[in-house]
């Protein structure tokens, strides 16, 4: 819980600890499940200030502890964001290949957050679309507006991030396993803003940044700080 807090204020050094500190107790505890699941926090929380290194090492200690759903998901949504494509790849197709209709949701978000990585917001929105489809999820509507606003579709971009609003409890925690996700929910705000500013809705563009900015005003590490400070005006 105060790991989450850190990363929601933005200080996401602090965060990495907490999570770090935490994993290496439930390692002691032999409760492998739980440490890796806040290794794949502290991946999230390191990306958060720009150590892709960091996260990667994260992440593959959250793969070496734990092989459970949520531990192959959120480790291969920090590959992703590290640029670790092929790890990704790997693990969004051994998900992709399960029978169940969880498993290859959360496959298909990784497939379509791929693409996304890879510059082609297009064929993100097709395979998202299909995860939302099986499953329907908070985290797999987020992956979606991001995919709508690299397309320049704004007015389902915008769609999308009123879904999140609306549906912000579901943020608290992202995969019903009672690990708290609150962290990552400040991110709305930002993307909001800039569909909004896409629109030409400037107060509400200006309204979504100043929410950014209200909680992540203190941190020192936040790296889209400064252009939203910008935007705000």
């Amino acid at each position: 819980g105060l790991a989450d807090l850190a990363l929601y204020e933005g200080r996401f050094s602090d965060a990495a600890r907490l999570f770090e500190e935490g994993a290496a107790a439930d390692l002691e505890a032999k409760n492998t499940n739980k440490a890796a699941r806040k290794f794949t926090s502290a991946a999230s929380a390191h990306l958060m200030r720009g150590r892709r290194d960091l996260a990667i090492a994260a992440a593959d200690k959250a793969l070496a502890n734990s092989k459970i759903l949520e531990i192959r998901f959120l480790a291969a949504r920090n590959f992703v964001e590290a640029g670790a494509i092929d790890k990704a790849r790997a693990a969004a197709g051994d998900l992709s290949s399960e029978l169940s209709a969880e498993p290859q949701a959360f496959g298909k978000i990784m497939e379509g957050e791929i693409a996304l990585k890879n510059g082609d917001p297009k064929a993100a929105i097709k395979i998202l679309s299909e995860a939302n489809g099986l499953l329907d999820t908070w985290i797999g509507h987020f992956s979606l507006g991001r995919a709508y606003l690299e397309a320049g579709v704004l007015l389902q971009a915008d769609s999308e991030f009123d879904r999140w609003i609306k549906r912000r409890g579901e943020a608290l925690s992202l995969l019903a396993d009672e690990e708290p996700t609150y962290g990552y929910f400040p991110d709305v705000h930002y993307y909001q803003g800039l569909v909004r500013e896409g629109l030409k809705n400037t107060a509400g563009s200006a309204e979504s940044f100043r929410e950014f900015l209200r909680i992540r005003s203190k941190s020192t590490e936040d790296l889209h700080l400064a252009e939203v400070r910008k935007r705000a005006n």
